[in-house]
C-alpha cells in the first residue's frame, strides 16, 4: 500500500493528461462561441431592412379612388382626369 515510483509516475501522467484534455476542451469551446459571435455578427451587418420609398397619393375627383401622385395613369374612363 505504499507509494511506489511507477504508482506515482502514473499518477502524474494521469493527473496530467486529464489537465491537458480540460484545456482541450475549454480551447475549443472557446473558439466555438467566438466563431458562433462572428456568424452572428455577420448575419446582423447583412440583414439590413429594405429602404422603403414612400410616395403620395392624390385622391381622384371623378372616381375617388387614390392613385400615386408622380405616376398616375388614366384609368379607362371618359372623364378620368389622369391622362397617359
Amino acid at each position: 500500500m505504499g507509494f511506489s515510483p511507477g504508482k506515482l509516475l502514473v499518477f502524474v501522467l494521469f493527473v496530467t493528461v486529464l489537465w491537458v484534455g480540460f484545456r482541450f476542451v475549454n480551447r475549443v469551446d472557446m473558439i466555438r462561441r467566438s466563431v458562433r459571435e462572428e456568424v452572428k455578427r455577420r448575419q446582423q451587418q447583412t440583414r439590413r431592412p429594405p429602404s422603403l420609398k414612400a410616395e403620395d397619393l392624390v385622391k381622384c375627383a371623378v372616381c375617388s379612388t387614390y392613385v400615386s401622385a408622380s405616376s398616375a395613369v388614366a384609368c379607362g374612363r371618359a372623364d378620368c382626369p389622369w391622362r397617359r
